[in-house]
């Protein structure tokens, strides 16, 4: 079974995601802060990550930092409502599969899957 963590400060958030991967057999992980979330890639070691980028303890770009210089190579998928240009580049350059706007369409979350194909 394929491990998913959900990294979000809103319980909302998290709440619609596991929603979505609701009945597609994954193993769903969450965590409420950064600096949670960080220390549940270490010891869970997820196939996938959803991740929200501003949140308390350790934001997004932190983990993303992160992940790439312990080159990991878990996808990560950012869930932000953040959509300036800059946000968006600066995910990509340290590694982000696919970039989804708060709140997530439908489609764009079922495409963003395809990074664990």
């Amino acid at each position: 079974m394929k491990k998913v963590l959900i990294v979000d400060d809103a319980s909302d958030c998290r709440l619609m995601i596991k929603g979505m991967l609701n009945n597609q057999g994954f193993g769903i992980i969450e965590a409420d802060n950064g600096f949670d979330g960080w220390k549940k890639i270490l010891v869970e070691r997820p196939d996938l990550i959803f991740l929200d980028l501003h949140m308390p303890n350790k934001n997004g770009f932190e983990i993303l930092k992160d992940l790439e210089e312990e080159w990991m190579g878990i996808p990560v998928v950012v869930v932000s409502g953040d959509s300036t240009q800059n946000a968006i580049d600066s995910c990509f350059m340290y590694g982000a599969s696919a970039y989804l706007h708060k709140p997530i369409n439908k489609q764009a979350f079922v495409d963003a899957l395809k990074v664990l194909d």
